[in-house]
């Protein structure tokens, strides 16, 4: 998949600098939220922070767009909106974790045929407080951008939305539908997650690194990269600095 920002959609139709195109801006946030590390069955470890993928699956629920229904077809929010570009900013860095253990009557768990479904432990990590600002680059010409938009804006969604898990319930509230430029700096305060791999300096300094999934390839896996999580602003300087869009004093990065 093209990360270029020119590619977010159809160059003929929605060029960047076209007045329709716009950077819709919510906060997304809510008690609890499990994004799950596909690791172990036992000991489900969380992400730190929503990955891509997790979040167009909630942004299609908004608009009204399918899920996963099998492990061998891409869902049908990721085909329509699987290109969407998006920013990710974390609006708080506490990262607080906490452990829930439940039993699981699961005969997935159990490898043995010569017995039930066996009384498994489960360990799993929970975010505590979750709260992100999240930009969607949108083309308001477009019918499904627009009932993004709007939908957004009206604090509304056909199906409901959640953090990771069904009972972590998600709130959306609207802040800003703005215009946007890209950056033509190579030094950018960037607010938002961007991959570790576009730093043109190795330093981390007030940065976390985590590796995240970005979306799928075409046997349906993840695809991960290696992302830089800043901790406060700070300036850091890019390889492709033209990855980020400047909206008002605010530079993110979009992918």
């Amino acid at each position: 998949m093209d990360t270029k920002l020119e590619h977010f959609s159809s160059p003929d139709d929605n060029e960047i600098g076209n007045q329709s195109n716009k950077l819709l801006i919510f906060r997304l946030y809510g008690n609890f939220a499990h994004f799950n590390q596909p690791i172990s069955n036992r000991f489900r470890n969380t992400y730190s922070i929503i990955p891509k993928p997790q979040l167009l699956g909630l942004i299609g629920s908004i608009a009204g767009l399918e899920g996963y229904k099998n492990r061998s077809t891409l869902p049908e929010f990721y085909r329509i909106i699987g290109n969407l570009k998006v920013f990710i900013k974390p609006n708080n860095n506490s990262d607080k974790k906490f452990i829930v253990k439940y039993n699981s009557l699961n005969s997935f768990l159990n490898n043995r045929v010569d017995t039930g479904s066996p009384n498994v432990i489960i360990n799993e990590q929970v975010l505590l407080y979750p709260d992100y600002e999240i930009g969607l680059l949108l083309d308001e010409n477009n019918d499904l951008h627009k009932t993004i938009i709007e939908n957004i804006q009206h604090n509304r969604s056909v199906f409901h939305i959640y953090l990771g898990k069904n009972e972590f319930f998600a709130n959306v509230q609207y802040i800003s539908l703005e215009n946007y430029e890209i950056n033509s700096t190579r030094e950018a305060m960037c607010r938002s997650i961007l991959p570790f791999d576009e730093l043109e300096k190795e330093g981390t300094d007030n940065m976390k690194l985590e590796m995240l999934p970005v979306g799928f390839d075409e046997n349906f896996k993840y695809v991960y990269r290696l992302m830089a999580i800043p901790q406060k602003e700070c300036v850091v300087p890019l390889k492709n600095p033209d990855n980020c869009i400047i909206s008002g004093d605010n530079v993110y990065y979009a992918f």
